[in-house]
């Protein structure tokens, strides 16, 4: 398996006793801080933004940067013709993408 997931509980904990072993304290002390939590609570208003607009977070993370005037170029890539196909599909996010979307995405991400 080229990637692996980590599990979480409802308390933002992770699910597999193992994380330790796997080398990934730093990410738990991360996640576990004050600012850990609020990034992950932002993570969920963008994903409850994309579930509104009917699109995947990567979507309307590519449509976002399509429509930032501060970015010149976006660069995407596609291991998979599926991850081709939803960045393909950003281009129809980024034209519903009015200005009060983009100012509440940017009101969101500015606490990242």
């Amino acid at each position: 398996k080229k990637y692996t997931s980590i599990s979480w509980n409802e308390d933002e904990t992770y699910a597999s006793g193992n994380v330790k072993d796997q080398g990934y304290t730093w990410l738990k002390d991360k996640a576990g801080s004050e600012d850990g939590r609020k990034q992950q609570a932002r993570l969920r208003e963008l994903g409850q933004l994309a579930e509104r607009l009917g699109c995947s977070l990567t979507q309307l993370s590519v449509a976002w940067s399509i429509k930032n005037d501060n970015l010149h170029c976006v660069l995407i890539g596609a291991a998979t013709v599926d991850q081709l196909l939803e960045n393909i599909s950003s281009l129809q996010v980024a034209v519903r993408l009015k200005p009060e979307l983009l100012a509440q995405l940017e009101r969101i991400v500015s606490f990242l």
